[in-house]
């Protein structure tokens, strides 16, 4: 299980992480996403809980918290969210994608040769680019995910979840993958592009959930 948080405030931050704690404390990742220039950073990537006790937010940034316990056998810090694809001469990531659920094991071993990883985060960042987000792709992955994704192309972030895993934000534009006050549950089977100019979003794509253990019909 892991978690996926963000927030323009450190307080809001902590609050957020401890509510999300009970869904993982394997490891942990820090990005900064600057709404100006809208460049990512990946701060740090570290096994263990978060500590952001000297941890601030600078002007104008975005800060993106992502807890995890891992569901596959990648244990390691190679497989610490985000997911990223970065070009041989940059510092920034062209793209990056954080995830909160599992894809079954048959899908990801159809995916395995095309995009020559077992990871189930990256096979859906990789699909991502592969179709020059034509976000059906995503039709494709059975299982759950909510998912954060950013992309350098147009220097924008997109969220996104199928039926079966959560994801809350509020007016404010806090995140979290578990419910909090003043929030609500972002749409099923549609990506969003996030306006941090006015904290809105936009809805750019569509997909479909595979199967939804948990729908029963009327």
């Amino acid at each position: 299980m892991c978690a996926i948080v963000g927030s323009n405030y450190i307080e809001v931050l902590r609050e957020l992480i401890s509510l999300n704690s009970y869904r993982g404390s394997h490891s942990y990742s820090v990005s900064l996403f600057n709404k100006t220039t809208g460049i990512l950073s990946v701060m740090e990537k570290k096994l263990g809980k978060p500590n952001l006790d000297n941890f601030t937010i600078p002007a104008n940034s975005y800060a993106i918290i992502h807890i995890q316990a891992p569901t596959t056998d990648g244990k390691t810090r190679e497989f610490i969210h985000p997911a990223t694809l970065v070009s041989k001469f940059e510092s920034w990531p062209d793209q990056a994608l954080w995830h909160n659920g599992i894809i079954k094991n048959n899908i990801i071993k159809e995916n395995i040769d095309k995009f020559s990883t077992s990871w189930d985060t990256m096979q859906i960042l990789k699909s991502l680019i592969d179709t020059d987000n034509n976000w059906t792709t995503l039709n494709k992955f059975d299982g759950s995910f909510s998912c954060l994704y950013y992309d350098r192309a147009d220097l924008s972030m997109y969220i996104f979840r199928n039926e079966i895993s959560p994801m809350f934000i509020d007016d404010n534009f806090n995140l979290s993958s578990t419910k909090f006050e003043g929030s609500k549950e972002t749409e099923p089977n549609k990506v969003f592009k996030l306006n941090f100019t006015n904290n809105t979003l936009k809805e750019v794509g569509k997909f479909s959930t595979v199967e939804n253990p948990y729908f029963f019909a009327e």
